[in-house]
């Protein structure tokens, strides 16, 4: 049963927000899942009962969003994502156990499986004797190749598929791998089969993206049904023409040989049936989102060609490649407009011409590549809808990556000074770039290793040899960052410099970049320490510190600690009110300093560490006041100015935490509504629940207010 937390959050979600308000709240909200399987659980059992219920439930994009959430943390070496994961797939299996997993329901999942790109869980195959002895008879039909069978079968399980994707390649695709994991593995390779061999063109594509998929089965079948359709005559000199192209996608020598055999085949009979050529779509804006610490970027592309308008998304990922692909459809230039601003909105990005797009796909498909990945099966249609008809993989190595950013080796050529002055601006990116608060190590062996750390020394010698360990992805990140700011039509030499340097084995202690990533690291993980222990926050990167937990604060101990100060206990509450509810969190480390610049001078060497621990006493159990719903606006309205002068003073402090575009107008209006308080001017929104409904709301979208 969901809790009261899920229903609540359901409903926020289904409530219109500014920009960038819903993504914040889903990326807290999903973190939180995290740290709470049995809540992710309960998510999953409400969405097996229901199924898609006909329509795109609330709960099946807020569960595909926890598990793609869990996949990222897996993917970048916290065991919560792995665990989570397990967690939820043993929930499948004990579910279809019981046998309450209809069809429907395992419909609902296979969706979310693939909307999160994972692969489907083997429990999701249904046990029903029935449904198991309808799908044997569709591999038996495959089998005896019995072409009206066949036809009769798919018409009856997925006849009304073209019509439900609306002729869009996406669409399809994410239907049928939302279907085939309730199928038993012979019959879901059959009937994949039986589809790419359908006449409708759109099979032929589905064929072709499934030549990429993760399941070595569908691959399989992929080739099979293309075959089907060569035997047919239904294979176009389009398809081929794909076909040798995207041979050089496939990492499976047995995939990639059974390509080559059709090609051959095609060759031998001098081609397939002529296609229509393809007029070159228009291109009317590309929008790429700076590249976060994990080496993801997204990169959207509002497009206009002979099939209307759409918005086609990838997701690059170092490491990994092409991790997603998808084409938007879009019903009017105003809906395609609306999406690319939304797109660029959510991800604080630049405008690159197609050139970027073609070269950062090109090396993101042989870094993939080269570790055995294959890009996502959407690139497809996304190669198609760009008009990008000879995209292959480019060299990746970081020289490649380098050249690319610097094609005249003008950076190389200056002098060790020059470059070196360059080098040293990059302790200024992050004024520049705010993604680079992203930038820093979090996997739980880096974390393991500095919780073991018995002196801060051995902390620091640590985090610094695991940061070499990295020197790599980081040298990486900052050439793929080059070549991005290059593309933005941005001058990129210090970037440039700094990857040669990295490159040429500098040292990172003397590479100002690499100290903010070592300072970032130690904040998040001393946020993470702090949230077992609050003292813990204070400590910096000392993981040998043994301080007990701070004694609860007493009545009027705080007030007597700031009797001296220019604040008062009121004043702190409403500056910890804002740290939690900020529209991007704010580590302790970053409010901790401002505070104690305003409190400390006026505190006596024996009340510091008192009030320092009071004051994580409170912050956190502002957050569980917010995360159970309670009250936060001052009761007296005699403490409402004060309350409001605190809160305005820790906005501003973190001002680059509350982005205008994540406040809306509601926002920019209670920013108002502070200023007059704390001038002592109240107001009806106070009276009228307007003010606390709002702080709620902002308590729903941070990151911080949904952890427990």
């Amino acid at each position: 049963m969901l809790s009261e937390d899920t229903r609540s959050f359901l409903d926020f979600l289904a409530m219109p927000q500014p920009d960038g308000r819903r993504h914040a709240a889903l990326q807290g909200f999903c973190r939180d899942m995290l740290d709470r399987p049995e809540e992710a659980e309960a998510l999953l059992c409400e969405v097996a009962k229901a199924g898609d219920g006909g329509g795109e439930r609330p709960e099946i994009g807020l569960l595909s969003a926890v598990l793609d959430e869990a996949r990222m943390a897996r993917e970048n070496g916290q065991r919560s994502g792995e665990e989570l994961i397990l967690a939820l797939e043993a929930e499948i299996d004990r579910f279809n156990r019981s046998g309450a997993l209809t069809l429907s329901g395992s419909f609902a999942l296979g969706r979310v499986w693939f909307q999160a790109s994972l692969p489907a869980p083997d429990g999701l195959v249904l046990q029903d004797a029935q449904f198991r002895e309808a799908a044997s008879h569709a591999a038996q039909a495959m089998d005896m190749g019995d072409p009206e069978a066949i036809s009769a079968l798919f018409d009856a399980l997925f006849g009304s598929l073209v019509k439900d994707s609306d002729g869009s390649l996406t669409a399809l695709h994410a239907i049928l791998c939302g279907c085939l994991p309730a199928l038993p593995p012979d019959s879901r390779q059959a009937l994949a089969r039986a589809a790419v061999g359908q006449k409708h063109p759109i099979f032929a594509d589905l064929g072709c993206s499934w030549l990429l998929d993760r399941s070595a089965l569908l691959r399989q079948a992929a080739v099979l049904g293309l075959k089907d359709r060569q035997g047919a005559g239904l294979l176009s000199r389009e398809t081929l023409s794909r076909l040798t192209v995207i041979r050089s996608w496939i990492p499976d020598g047995d995939t990639r040989t059974g390509v080559d055999a059709i090609i051959r085949e095609a060759m031998r009979q001098e081609g397939g049936q002529a296609g229509p050529a393809a007029a070159k779509p228009k291109i009317h804006r590309i929008v790429a989102s700076m590249i976060d610490g994990s080496g993801a970027q997204s990169i959207a592309a509002a497009v206009q060609g002979g099939t209307g308008r759409a918005v086609a998304v990838v997701l690059i990922k170092e490491g990994h490649g092409v991790k997603d692909a998808y084409v938007i459809p879009c019903q009017s230039a105003s809906e395609q407009k609306r999406l690319i601003a939304e797109i660029a909105g959510n991800v604080d990005g630049m405008d690159v011409p197609v050139s970027y797009l073609a070269e950062a796909l090109s090396l993101a498909m042989a870094e993939g590549a080269a570790r055995g990945h294959a890009p996502a099966p959407g690139l497809i249609e996304v190669a198609t809808t760009c008009g990008l008809t000879d995209l292959r993989p480019a060299s990746s190595e970081l020289a490649d990556l380098i050249h690319a950013a610097d094609p005249q080796g003008r950076v190389a050529a200056l002098s060790v000074q020059a470059r070196g002055r360059l080098i040293t601006a990059s302790g200024d990116w992050e004024d520049d770039h705010p993604i680079l608060t992203s930038w820093f190590e979090d996997s739980d062996e880096i974390f393991d290793a500095l919780d073991a750390a018995r002196s801060p020394a051995a902390a620091r010698k640590t985090l610094w040899t695991f940061l070499e360990r990295r020197r790599g992805h980081w040298a990486r990140l900052i050439a793929r960052m080059g070549l991005l700011v290059a593309a933005g039509g941005d001058i990129a030499d210090e970037f440039t410099a700094t990857a040669l340097a990295l490159a040429a084995g500098r040292d990172l202690k003397k590479t100002p970049v690499m100290e903010l990533i070592f300072d970032q690291t130690v904040e998040v993980w001393s946020e993470r320490r702090a949230t077992s222990d609050p003292a813990m926050a204070l400590e910096g990167p000392d993981p040998t510190a043994a301080r007990s937990m701070p004694a609860p604060e007493k009545a009027g101990e705080l007030a007597r600690l700031l009797r001296q100060s220019p604040i008062m206990p009121v004043w702190l509450d409403g500056y910890l009110l804002a740290c939690c509810i900020a529209p991007q969190p704010v580590m302790p480390g970053e409010w901790i300093e401002p505070l104690f610049n305003i409190a400390g001078p006026s505190l006596g060497k024996r009340d510091v560490e008192r009030f320092l621990d009071i004051v994580m006493l409170r912050y956190n159990a502002t957050l569980q006041a917010l995360h159970g719903g309670q009250s936060m606006v001052p009761g007296d309205q005699g403490d409402l100015p004060a309350w409001a002068d605190g809160l305005l003073t820790a906005w501003e402090a973190a001002k680059p935490h509350w982005p205008a575009r994540a406040l809306g107008k509601e926002g920019k209006a209670m920013r108002s509504l502070f200023e007059g308080l704390a001038d002592g001017i109240a107001t009806k929104a106070v009276t009228d629940g307007r003010l606390e409904k709002w702080i709620r709301d902002m308590a729903r979208a941070a990151t911080g207010a949904w952890r427990a």
